[in-house]
């Protein structure tokens, strides 16, 4: 029920915030200045994930991750990752290990001082994860691709610093995928 509730507020805000990517803009004539391209340490970003969860079952994930700029609205990067999961009921645990690359993409630029709605960046996000995990079965270890695609908002702090949420959905749906059954994923994540 809340996974329904979520898609149709999820897909309302995409659906206006269409509505809003129509409108003309005006171009100012080029005065021969041309604007100052960032400097290198401007263009490069640092970020991380971390997930927590303790009970019946532990879940501890760490993604610190670095990415480059390319353009104001295009930014891709790289990262390791590690997953630790425990499972009380079962006496199983596992860690995963591997490594992401990632694309966001931001299609409504909120974060400008001519903001109106006083919300964030909205970027689309891209994510493919090449992990080691340990198959329930005969507990041999394998390599997967777990491709995470979907939509997010990020939201500036001060300076740099900022905070992104993104749900992602795992589109390769592969068994032995740690977000198996649990589609959409919720990612939060810190940049700075």
């Amino acid at each position: 029920m809340i996974k329904k509730q979520l898609a149709l507020i999820f897909s309302l805000l995409f659906i206006s915030l269409s509505a809003f990517s129509q409108v003309e803009e005006k171009v100012k004539p080029e005065t021969g200045e041309q604007k100052e391209k960032l400097p290198l340490g401007q263009r490069i970003v640092f970020g991380a994930d971390i997930g927590l969860s303790f009970g019946s079952i532990t879940y501890i994930k760490l993604a610190p991750d670095v990415g480059y700029r390319f353009t104001n609205r295009l930014t891709m990067g790289l990262g390791p990752i590690y997953i630790y999961e425990r499972y009380k009921h079962y006496n199983w645990e596992t860690s995963i290990y591997g490594g992401k690359l990632f694309a966001s993409f931001t299609v409504y630029n909120g974060s400008q001082k001519e903001n109106r709605f006083g919300i964030g960046d909205l970027m689309f996000h891209v994510e493919n994860e090449i992990v080691n995990v340990e198959k329930f079965d005969d507990l041999e270890r394998i390599w997967i691709d777990n491709v995470l695609v979907g939509a997010g908002l990020y939201q500036p702090l001060g300076g740099r610093v900022g905070v992104s949420i993104f749900i992602l959905w795992d589109i390769t749906q592969n068994r032995y995928s740690p977000y198996y059954l649990n589609n959409p994923i919720f990612k939060f994540s810190f940049n700075f």
